[in-house]
């Protein structure tokens, strides 16, 4: 959390992890045995409720002493008879703004909108910075980790499919190359950079992209590229004109060519 630019201090990690447990559910109340099972899963310790209600204490005293000289609402936690609900006032937080951007994103997009979507979908991918809640112990930010990195993919997925329907290939691959290096199995992403380069006029460091992921899926997984990669290094192979107007952005009912069923399920 940032006050003026500067670190507020939140108290020890436990009470930090509450803290992000509350922000994933904006405006809802958590009863005190949901938090209990977020923070410490099936094995709580037996003072559990105690160690809620100081850890609440404490986020509330660190609130109130950092957000004092702030203008405008600052973020409270509330009880009611239903447990806590913490209200963020007017404070930005960044998961909440990337859900607002990657969703806005997405249905311009999909709506043809595609250079309003390119602007939201850049707008969420600056947010992320690292792990979400990175170095917080907690079952319920183990789990959420997993489906925001998931999300985090599928997002930029559909941002590099845009800027290849925009018709920026050359833009298109630094992206994907920076991309796969976080995900370098992708095929997804794979294939998208194949088709840039190829759109570039770089048809020969296409060719030589798929036989270096060729052997990397041999050497790691003992297996050979998909159906759709392989389909694409064809016709690649016979300079196919077709690949130069090929729609990557899918539609709410057509899946784009080279990819499966399976890979249009996205938010």
């Amino acid at each position: 959390m940032l006050v003026h630019g500067e670190a507020v201090t939140l108290g020890p990690p436990k009470q930090q992890a509450l803290l992000a447990t509350l922000l994933l559910r904006p405006g809802l109340t958590t009863s005190t045995e949901q938090l209990i099972s977020a923070l410490w899963g099936i094995e709580h310790p037996a003072y559990a409720k105690n160690l809620v209600q100081k850890y609440v204490s404490g986020l509330r005293s660190a609130l109130a002493a950092s957000t004092e000289k702030l203008p405008g609402t600052a973020p409270e936690i509330l009880w009611n008879a239903g447990g806590y609900r913490l209200e963020t006032g007017d404070s930005l937080v960044d998961l909440h703004e990337y859900e607002r951007l990657a969703s806005a994103g997405t249905t311009l997009a999909l709506t043809g909108s595609l250079h309003r979507a390119a602007q939201c979908l850049d707008g969420a991918r600056i947010l992320v910075t690292g792990a979400l809640a990175e170095g917080l112990d907690a079952p319920v930010l183990e789990r959420e980790r997993i489906y925001r990195d998931e999300r985090f993919r599928a997002d930029m997925e559909l941002r590099a499919e845009v800027e290849l329907d925009l018709g920026r290939h050359r833009n298109a691959v630094p992206y994907l190359y920076f991309v796969l290096h976080r995900y370098p199995l992708s095929e997804r992403f794979s294939w998208l950079l194949m088709l840039a380069l190829f759109r570039a006029d770089r048809g020969a460091d296409a060719l030589a992209y798929y036989l270096d992921y060729q052997r990397q899926v041999a050497a790691e997984l003992g297996t050979d590229p998909g159906l759709a990669l392989q389909e694409l290094h064809q016709r690649i192979l016979a300079q196919d004109p077709e690949l130069m107007t090929l729609a990557t952005v899918p539609r709410p009912d057509v899946a784009p060519q080279g990819s499966n069923p399976s890979d249009q399920h996205r938010k």
